[in-house]
């Protein structure tokens, strides 16, 4: 490069606004992307492992010959951000679109009429509602019951919305009042698919009943071939975010790993500065195959410590953020959960799976641990992926309640050793003969993404993110690192903007637009997305970050069919 040019880069980077971005999973890739359009803004990531990702870090191992990731995902055709990014950065071609759900109960697997089978690339229908309801013997007049809900949520006013924004949705529902059987099945079904609980805000847990039966609008682009309501990756989720990383690396974002802030100082000057360490105990994992050479940087974090950037996006944990005083409205830190993946290679696969073979994602209703998952393979969702030496499948299995007691020791997972764990998934999702599982659960791993089990739990314990297990009798512990948000009733509702115009906030804590309100990834893509408008209005850029929402089709339809199912739930108290 000539003088001339490397004078003339220089001034040009004096000119533009720094802008630091806290945090690489979706939520701050997301923001990064909006902003990294604009020529004017100069943009730093910080994260503090070794990859960018987040929740949705996952991929092949070739030094352990296993699959390691968080969790299996189901991407909405509603999901309109994240839909949008991945258009924008040529990433659809790395989505399939699911043909069917499986709902089914593992205790009675090896009975096919324990499985009711959803296809995708249509709403669900009144016939596999009936169909759910025989086969798992549910009481119709708590379903009907819960069809009114639905339909009354629709037709409700904003004042009624925002009142449910600190109802419990168990009250809203009268979850109470409903037959025991009954009640556990709608209660695992949003454990499965949303994460959410009964304590969970009403709005939430309702607007999750809307998407998922009546018919919404769906993201302006979708990936090629036949449109479903459901998609999902095509290969371990971390190459997504790799090919995302290089987008935005080529675009001249800058991404600074193994490197947590600490503190935040809004200075005088209206400027922001931050306090860094190094991150040694979460740089511990890494992902062999991109890390090493991926996110080189000649930054040097003394030197980045001493920069003041115009303006923050916060993208960090909650924990994080209220530890720096940016949610002086909260008394203390959010509720967590925990939730993990785990991976089976499987040489062959046993007769309890073959109905889930090929683009199928799966859902057991009656086991403890809420598990949902996938039989990967090559003729499936996953092509052109190295499999295990001398394995042609694997089974994905994702945990979102493991503080239920597991039916085989009847053990919380956070009890469990890992031996037991495995086989405990295992027998939950219909595996009972003892040799099979055995074999079975000797090759899997448990979430190496966000789980250790550990004697050397202590190395942890300043991280305020992570939570401890109970100790076990051995001296070790399970160390979770990354739990879910559940976004509980009495939890206050957290804004984009902080109390500093130039400092904004993204995550899965934060309201997002729209009036149907969209769950998990697609929450925390609209937070990016938000984030950076907030951004770009301080900085008094004229941009505009696209954050168009699903809605409702046909809406006025359902205000006569509001009064319809009143009458015929009062008709069906009568019999």
């Amino acid at each position: 490069m000539s003088q001339n040019n490397q004078l003339n880069d220089s001034i040009q980077s004096q000119t533009k606004k720094k802008i630091l971005i806290a945090g690489g999973g979706i939520s701050g890739l997301s923001a990064a992307f909006e902003l990294s359009e604009n020529p004017e803004l100069e943009i730093t990531i910080i994260e503090s492992r070794p990859i960018c990702g987040g929740k949705m870090t996952g991929y092949f191992n070739p030094e352990n010959q296993h699959f390691e990731e968080h969790s299996i995902r189901a991407l909405s055709s509603t999901y309109f951000s994240l839909f949008n990014i991945f258009d924008r950065a040529n990433l659809l071609h790395m989505l399939t679109p699911v043909d069917d759900y499986q709902f089914y109960q593992g205790a009675v697997s090896s009975n096919t009429d324990s499985h009711v089978t959803v296809p995708r690339q249509q709403a669900i229908s009144l016939h596999t509602i009936e169909s759910m309801i025989h086969t798992f013997g549910l009481n119709r007049k708590n379903m009907l019951q819960l069809v009114q809900r639905i339909i009354h949520h629709v037709n409700a006013s904003e004042e009624a919305r925002q009142k449910m924004a600190f109802e419990k949705a168990g009250d809203v529902l009268g979850i109470e009042d409903f037959e025991p059987h009954t009640k556990q099945f709608i209660k695992n079904w949003f454990g499965i698919l949303t994460g959410a609980r009964m304590h969970s805000k009403a709005v939430d847990i309702m607007d999750s009943f809307v998407l998922m039966f009546l018919p919404m609008t769906e993201a302006p682009v979708l990936p090629a071939g036949n449109v479903s309501k459901s998609y999902c990756f095509n290969r371990p989720t971390s190459e997504v975010i790799h090919a995302l990383v290089e987008k935005l690396q080529a675009r001249g974002v800058k991404i600074i790993t193994r490197t947590r802030i600490v503190n935040l100082h809004h200075l005088d000057s209206g400027k922001i500065r931050v306090d860094l360490t190094q991150q040694s105990v979460l740089s511990q994992a890494h992902d062999p195959t991109h890390s090493e050479n991926m996110y080189h940087t000649d930054i040097n974090v003394e030197e980045l410590q001493k920069q003041h950037f115009d303006a923050a996006v916060m993208a960090i944990p909650h924990q994080a953020i209220w530890s720096m005083g940016l949610l002086p409205q909260v008394k203390k830190p959010f509720n967590d959960e925990w939730s993990f993946g785990t991976q089976y290679p499987l040489t062959d696969v046993p007769k309890e799976f073959e109905p889930f073979l090929g683009k199928s994602y799966n859902l057991c209703f009656d086991a403890p641990w809420n598990i949902v998952f996938q039989i990967q393979h090559q003729n499936g969702f996953w092509q052109d992926v190295p499999f295990p030496e001398s394995y042609g499948y694997n089974l994905s299995a994702t945990c979102s309640s493991p503080f239920n007691k597991g039916t085989l020791f009847g053990k919380r997972f956070m009890e469990c050793t890992p031996d037991e764990a495995k086989e405990e998934i295992l027998y939950q999702l219909g595996i009972t003969d003892t040799q099979q599982r055995q074999t079975i659960a000797q090759s899997g791993i448990i979430d190496p993404i966000n789980l250790r089990y550990t004697d050397n739990w202590q190395s942890y314990t300043d991280l305020e993110t992570v939570e401890m297990g109970i100790l076990q009798d051995n001296g070790k512990r399970w160390v979770n690192l990354a739990q879910i948000y559940v976004r509980n009733a009495d939890d206050a509702l957290i804004e984009t903007k902080t109390q500093w115009d130039n400092i904004v906030l993204a995550g899965e804590i934060i309201s997002v637009t729209g009036r149907w309100k969209i769950p998990t990834m697609e929450q925390a893509a609209t937070s990016g997305k938000q984030a950076a408008q907030a951004i770009l209005d301080y900085c008094k850029l004229p941009t505009q970050v696209n954050l168009q929402t699903s809605q409702l089709e046909h809406a006025s339809h359902y205000k006569y069919l509001d009064l319809l199912v009143t009458v015929l739930n009062k008709a069906s108290k009568l019999v």
